[in-house]
C-alpha cells in the first residue's frame, strides 16, 4: 500500500473509532478513546506484517 493510501486508512479508521464512541456513555467514552489513541500510538512504528495484522483486527 502506498505511503499515502495507508496514512489515509489509518485516519479513516481512528476517526470512525472515535465516532462510534461517541454513543457510549461518557465513562465508556473516556476509557474507550483513551485506550484507541494508546494503541495507535503504540503501533505508529510497526513493521509491515504487524500493521497489517493491527488493521484487521480493528477493523
Amino acid at each position: 500500500m502506498a505511503h499515502a493510501a495507508h496514512v489515509s486508512a489509518v485516519r479513516s479508521l481512528y476517526k470512525r473509532i472515535l465516532m462510534l464512541h461517541r454513543f457510549m456513555p461518557i465513562d465508556l467514552r473516556a476509557l474507550g478513546d483513551q485506550y484507541v489513541k494508546d494503541e495507535f500510538k503504540r503501533h505508529k512504528t510497526a513493521s509491515g506484517e504487524e500493521v497489517t495484522r493491527f488493521m484487521t483486527e480493528w477493523q
